[in-house]
Order: C-alpha cells, then structure tokens, then sequence
C-alpha cells in the first residue's frame, strides 16, 4: 500500500477516535440537558457525529474487505471484536447504569442500550458490508457503479443530498413505527430510527472504498459540505432564536423533532466529506491521538457509568452546570483511559471483554528426548 493510503487510513482511524471520544463530551451533560448551552451541544452532536463515524466505519470496512485475501476471515474477526465487548457492556454495563440513573426505589429498572446501542449498530452494518462484498463477487456491484459515476458525471451535491434524502425518509418511516411502543421496553427503541436511518451513510462509505470515482467526487469539494452544514445551523439558531418562543408548545416541539431528524439526516454526508478530505491531508497521527485512538473503544464504554456515578453523588451540592461538566470530562475520560492503559493492556482478559482482543494461545513446549 502507498504512503498516501496508509497515511489516509491512519487519518480517518484519528478521526473515527474523535468522534468516538466526543460521547464524553455530549454525556457530561446528563441530567442537565434543558440547561441552554447544553441543547447545543446534544443538537451539535446529534446532527453529525455518529453519522459521520458510520460513514468512516463503512469505508474503512471496504478498504479492508479488498485488501484481505479472505474477506470472511476479517468479518468473523470484526464480530469478535465488536460482539464480546457488546455483550460484557449489555450485561454488566447497561445494567449498572441503569440501577444509577433509577428516580425511584418503586421504579422497575429500565431496559436500555444507552450508549452500547451504535456498537449493537456496527455488528449490523459488519454484516451488511460482508453481504454486499458477495454480491458484488456474484453481481459486479461496484464496478457498474464505477462506470455509471464516469459516465454521468455524478455531481457531489447529488450524492451528498440523496444520501440524506434516503435517510431522512428511513428516520421518518422508523419513527412512525416505534412510536406506538411503550412502557418498559420503549428505550429499546430510542434510538432504532438513526440505527436504521444510518444505513445509507454507511454504504456510501463502503462504495466510496470501493469506487475511486465515487470517492473523488465525495471529496470533491468543500463549498457543498459547508453550506449543508451552515444551512443546518441557521435553520436551529433562526428557530430556536426569534420564532420558537412565540408558537404552540406542541407544535413547538413537533418543529423540534423534524429539525433533529432533518440534521442527523443532511449533515453527516456532508461532514464526513470534509473529514474525507482532511483525512487526505494527514501524513502522521501525533502520538497522544494515537494513544487515545488505541484506547478509544474502552472509553467509550466505560465513560457513560463513570458519568452516571458521579452525578449521583454530586446532585446533592447543586453545583453550576458547566462546573460539573469539566469534572465530568475530567473524570471520565481520565478514569477510562487510566483503566485502559493499567488493566487492558496488562491484563488478557480484560483486553478481550472490553476490546474483543483474542485470548492469547498458551506456548506448546516441545520435549526432546
């Protein structure tokens, strides 16, 4: 591989660990979400952060599905890698969280994802990209996309704007059919409509891997991605600021889901776009974004109970938001990668519950006689 591929990948492997490291960031606002400031960073974080992961994710996956020489082998390893921490997080963690975040001693404990809910995501999507690579070995896919992209001179704007179409209108459609679920087993589906509505995202990434063309034009530009996300912008600041105090609260608030589902659904082709094109400008990942990036995976697993602890003990001091949510940061994030840096990498089998990371096989001795 050259060293402007290698250096693309270790990029877009640093920016896949920003986006991943940003769940601190937007969790350390628990419990204070109506607190002004705080909206704009869950609309901020809502509009394009996981969206843009999965794109990455999806074109990391088909850089490595056709650079391996059994495409089978990196899919079971990439299950084993997502699925044991999935499960360790869905039956240690989530049910930690969940006795932290109770109101009430009469309250029957949720049953939640939280945060786990885009790895339970990633193992899907890991099994769709491996679907399309067979049928693109049966049906050549790809290669017909190659030469549709050269010969219709796609533009970035149509591909950017029909990618989120595509997903606005599976949030939407997913919305309408979660919306009848209640009671206990409802937060199971909280965040079902970006899981599905995400799925185009991916794919463009893994097609981008995989067509060159498709990729160039992705990247084309700067001036489409950027007046997607300013349009985005304006429209939650020109809402939020003059218009939303003087409307009906319940209309108010059906105006508030559609601009949230409208932004997770235009930005993240678009803001990926620009992390694409900034990721081919990278040539060397500093080494603190290289360590943060190795430990990134365990981050984000432990953060959200670390968070949910600390609130708890510190409702009672009422302290200013923004104070706690420096010390939850702080806290969290380095708590989580002191954890990672001192237990999973010293120790094999915390590696392989929080990193999927494969036992080591014991050394046969041989005996001479």
């Amino acid at each position: 591989m050259s060293t402007q591929a290698e250096g693309r990948i270790e990029g877009l492997c640093a920016w896949r660990a920003i986006l991943m490291l940003g769940g601190p960031l937007l969790h350390a606002t628990m419990g204070r979400e109506d607190y002004p400031p705080f909206m704009a960073i869950n609309i901020i974080s809502g509009s394009f952060r996981m969206g843009s992961f999965f794109m990455i994710a999806g074109l990391l996956s088909g850089f490595a599905m056709a650079r391996r020489p059994c495409p089978t082998m990196w899919m079971r390893t990439r299950l084993v890698q997502l699925g044991i921490p999935t499960a360790f997080g869905m039956l240690v963690i989530c049910p930690m969280i969940g006795l932290l975040t109770m109101e009430g001693s009469d309250e029957r404990m949720p049953i939640s994802l939280y945060h786990l809910w885009f790895m339970v995501t990633l193992i899907g999507y890991t099994m769709m990209a491996y679907a399309v690579h067979r049928v693109d070995r049966r049906w050549p896919v790809f290669s017909y996309v190659e030469r549709r992209t050269s010969r219709a001179r796609v533009r970035q704007t149509i591909v950017l704007v029909g990618t989120g179409t595509l997903s606005f209108l599976l949030m939407i459609q997913t919305l309408a059919l979660t919306s009848a679920v209640t009671g206990r087993y409802a937060s199971l589906t909280t965040q079902l409509p970006l899981a599905i509505g995400y799925a185009p995202v991916f794919l463009l990434g893994l097609a981008a891997a995989r067509v060159p063309t498709l990729r160039r034009i992705v990247t084309n530009g700067f001036r489409m991605p950027a007046l997607i996300l300013i349009g985005a912008a304006s429209a939650h600041i020109l809402w939020r600021l003059p218009w939303r105090p003087a409307i009906d609260p319940v209309l108010a608030g059906s105006i508030d889901d559609l601009l949230l589902v409208a932004a997770a659904a235009f930005c993240p082709p678009a803001a990926a776009a620009l992390i694409l094109r900034s990721a081919n400008a990278i040539r060397h990942v500093p080494p603190l974004l290289r360590r943060l990036s190795d430990a990134s995976l365990t981050m984000y697993i432990l953060h959200y109970p670390i968070i949910a602890a600390l609130k708890l003990m510190i409702a009672p001091l009422e302290w200013h938001p923004w104070v706690e949510w420096v010390l939850a940061v702080v806290v969290a994030g380095g708590s989580s990668y002191a954890i990672h840096a001192c237990l999973v990498e010293r120790s094999p089998v915390a590696a392989l519950l929080l990193n999927g990371r494969p036992l080591p096989r014991p050394v046969q001795r041989t005996a001479f006689a």
